[in-house]
């Protein structure tokens, strides 16, 4: 029990030193995010992250980070009362239909995992969200899912890139705004290294090896896996290149002045397991990123999770 408890404050220390480093304001629902997240029994991580667009810093956002293990579907529990208590709140009216749709599909499936929560705060209250993450079992064809997931959301892509989302996708989230606005957003992976994701990245990274620029693929190289967002809320998708090393970063990226800052950060802090950059690939093309997301995942036993092999 006394070490559960000193993993629980662990994770609202990485919350409480992020908050501080880029001024973030304890503004709803961080607080009720902080109670959810003390509900998870065992391990888990944070993943905090900084959205830079130009000279503006967007920071208040936090992301409970996967620990990989079979939870599903007992983890909706918490994330139902979490969304609960964000109803309750005057002012806030989000749309959970496709999410509890795709839940109950799927409520017995075994190529599900967990489902994690998290939140992005926007700078008016109507911008701001939460985002839900479905993580997939990587051994596991995730096809059903997959269409359930694109069916819900009435995106259209096409048929090569479906065989991309229906044979590598590996987390399906569910973006709810508070304004009512929601979508969906597939995540295929592929790991630099063939094989290390399980079944993972067999039609990715053909794709992109055949559709993105030569930088992106150098990129992709030099980082531990890529992942690709797509959804029907945006016409690009969004490149998520993730580093066991944070130090590895600079090799692969130049940052504006606000970057700088983040980067900086983010390399004095302790117990981090893993770093990403996510940007579009027309930003890539810049001589230095000016419009990107930067993401660091802290777990609370300082330890890699036993299911990703960081060799």
């Amino acid at each position: 029990m006394l070490q559960n408890n000193r993993l629980k404050d662990r994770r609202l220390q990485f919350i409480r030193t992020h908050q501080e480093a880029f001024d973030v304001e304890p503004t709803f629902p961080l607080p009720l995010f902080e109670e959810a997240i003390l509900e998870i029994e065992g391990r888990c991580g944070i993943e905090s992250s900084c959205k830079v667009e130009g000279s503006r810093l967007l920071a208040g956002r936090f992301d409970v980070g996967n620990a990989i293990r079979k939870s599903w579907p007992k983890s909706l529990t918490y994330t139902f009362r979490f969304l609960d208590k964000i109803d309750n709140r005057l002012g806030v009216r989000i749309n959970r239909d496709s999410f509890e749709q795709f839940a109950a599909a799927h409520i017995g499936s075994h190529k599900i995992m967990d489902n994690t929560i998290g939140i992005h705060l926007g700078s008016k209250q109507e911008d701001s969200s939460v985002m839900l993450y479905i993580h997939l079992d990587r051994e596991e064809d995730p096809e059903e899912l997959v269409r359930t997931a694109i069916a819900l959301d009435g995106g259209y892509y096409s048929d090569e890139l479906t065989q991309v989302l229906i044979r590598d996708t590996i987390v399906i989230g569910f973006e709810l705004f508070f304004d009512g606005r929601s979508h969906v957003e597939l995540f295929p992976t592929a790991p630099a290294q063939p094989g290390s994701l399980g079944n993972r990245g067999k039609y990715l990274t053909p794709y992109v090896q055949k559709y993105c620029s030569q930088k992106v693929n150098y990129i992709f190289r030099g980082s531990y896996f890529l992942m690709a967002s797509f959804s029907k809320a945006y016409a690009t998708p969004v490149l998520w290149f993730y580093f066991h090393n944070v130090k590895d970063i600079p090799k692969c990226f130049s940052f504006n002045s606000l970057g700088d800052r983040v980067y900086d950060f983010c390399q004095s802090q302790s117990c981090i397991t893993m770093a990403a950059v996510a940007v579009t690939e027309p930003e890539l093309e810049k001589s230095r990123l000016e419009n990107f997301c930067f993401y660091y995942d802290q777990a609370d036993a300082c330890q890699p999770y036993p299911d990703f092999d960081f060799s």
